[in-house]
């Protein structure tokens, strides 16, 4: 076959598509999919998969929903929903390490799946031009290679140093720049659309967590009396993790709050999330949902303008509701806080944790202990519950100087441009979840990690949006009455602002 026929045939092919795309089947797909049922409707898969134990059906709920929006979907950011709540399906009893999917035909119908969601995705990539610009190096790009190489470097000269932590170097990385790289290069920013949309998905995978913890609850008479994580633990999270991801919830609910009239009605969601984690009993989560909740609260009634007489009516009620179940259930709360904390604040073990890790590092400071150090905790890494210290301990002084030298780029990014409440409100979420990391593991679970990536594409495409439409050109544009174009397409907003500089 000569190289045009096959041309011929690539054409023929990619014009009958083209035809799928945009006939009504396509367009419906693709309105579906950008919308928050699709969010909804993948959200009920998980918990149905997760509570039934059947997670291979999960999968395959999954893979259908997805590979339609690979296949007639230009814009990347409709892969957010799959990539936040992918890991849903598992439940505690099948989980990895439990052998449940040691069976020949498991293993073949999730190998099936994967075939399929392979080849979508690939499709996706090149029917629609995106493997051009993926890798298309971009503002944060530097930083996050420079804390990819600390991490694969950590332990060097170290007695713990292991392949092992090597590969959970790697999966970290992935974890953090492919969904980065996916969203920012080859998705379509539509400003409030496009953060709505990741707030819907945010909200949705809290309210599934909440779920399946009210299912652990029923199924152990909601007693209090025993050690409640002990029957929290679900297969894809833990009650901590779960909890830093419902708090992440929260600053994106004071978003739809801000910017719809009626917004003071999510408020209900508010309680309902700061619920579920006092559920959970995260410390880690709660000094930083209950405060943070608070601050945010406050400040939205000076600064919120459509809709202020109901927020500041709704806010009223909320604290006068809150200060009376404080004084009836005062003795309750003060006991339960002891119980926390063990009566000492020292974080169950945290400190001694720190402790140990320091005595390590001394011995070797420039690339510290390596990542195999610690032992998996069931089937995931446990990390020093601290970030700075996980890859000062981990990476050694390189190491952390290499996640310092991120949090620099990370916060320039955010006032790189002039400040919109979409950037304001992503970025308080990676504000919560870097909070959180202090206490947690967050910065070294994938799970989490998947949402650091998306958070991070939203923040750049939010500030070269905003560069964009302060630019000469576009301002002249905007005096010559042409309009300007506010989407994103293909990680471009004007071919005069480069990747590189935001």
């Amino acid at each position: 076959m000569t190289a045009d026929a096959i041309k011929f045939i690539m054409s023929t092919m990619k014009e009958k598509f083209q035809k799928i795309v945009e006939s009504k089947f396509g367009t419906c797909a693709d309105k579906f999919c950008n919308s928050i049922w699709y969010i909804v409707v993948m959200g009920a898969a998980c918990v149905l998969s997760h509570s039934f134990d059947i997670p291979v059906v999960g999968a395959a709920l999954l893979t259908l929903l997805l590979v339609p929006a690979l296949l007639f979907c230009k814009n990347s950011f409709v892969l957010m929903p799959f990539l936040m709540m992918c890991s849903f399906v598992l439940s505690e009893k099948t989980k990895p390490d439990t052998g449940y999917y040691n069976t020949p035909a498991r293993i073949a119908v999730l190998c099936i799946l994967l075939v399929f969601i392979v080849i979508a995705l690939l499709f996706n990539l090149i029917y629609y031009g995106k493997w051009k610009c993926i890798f298309k190096k971009s503002y944060l790009t530097v930083s996050l290679a420079l804390l990819t190489g600390a991490l694969l470097m950590g332990g060097i000269g170290a007695k713990t140093f292991s392949f092992g932590g090597v590969g959970t170097a790697i999966a970290i990385a992935a974890a953090t720049i492919l969904p980065y790289a996916l969203l920012l290069n080859c998705g379509q920013y539509e400003g409030r659309k496009t953060v709505v949309y990741f707030a819907w998905a945010v909200i949705v995978a809290a309210l599934a967590i909440g779920i399946c913890y009210l299912k652990q609850y029923i199924i152990n008479d909601f007693n209090l009396q025993t050690y409640v994580k002990g029957y929290l633990a679900l297969g894809f999270v833990g009650p901590n993790t779960g909890a830093a991801i419902v708090t992440l919830a929260l600053p994106m609910t004071f978003y739809l709050v801000y910017i719809y009239k009626r917004g003071f009605l999510f408020m209900l969601l508010v309680a309902l999330e700061l619920f579920i984690i006092v559920a959970s009993f995260s410390r880690a989560s709660l000094v930083v949902a209950v405060p943070g909740t608070i601050i945010v609260a406050v400040a939205l009634c000076f600064k919120k303008k459509e809709g202020r007489r109901g927020y500041l009516i709704a806010f009223c009620i909320a604290v006068a509701a809150a200060l009376v179940f404080c004084i009836v259930f005062r003795h309750k709360i003060y006991s339960l806080l002891m119980r926390l904390f063990n009566r000492d604040f020292t974080g169950s073990g945290r400190t001694r944790l720190w402790k140990r890790g320091f005595n390590a590092f001394t011995d070797n400071p420039v690339f510290g202990v390596g990542l195999g150090f610690l032992p998996f905790h069931d089937y995931w890494y446990y990390s020093f519950h601290c970030t700075p210290l996980t890859y000062l301990f981990c990476g050694g002084i390189v190491g952390f100087l290499a996640y310092a030298y991120h949090r620099y780029r990370t916060a320039r990014l955010v006032f790189s441009a002039k400040l919109t409440t979409e950037r304001v409100f992503t970025a308080l979420t990676v504000f919560a979840m870097l909070c959180n990391a202090l206490l947690d593991i967050a910065m070294t679970s994938p799970t989490h990690l998947l949402y650091y990536g998306i958070m991070l594409a939203l923040i750049e495409c939010d500030a070269k949006q905003a560069k964009a439409q302060t630019s000469p050109q576009t301002k002249a544009q905007i005096k010559a009455g042409e309009g300007v174009n506010n989407s994103v397409d293909g990680g471009e907003v004007n071919e005069n602002i480069s990747a590189g500089e935001v």
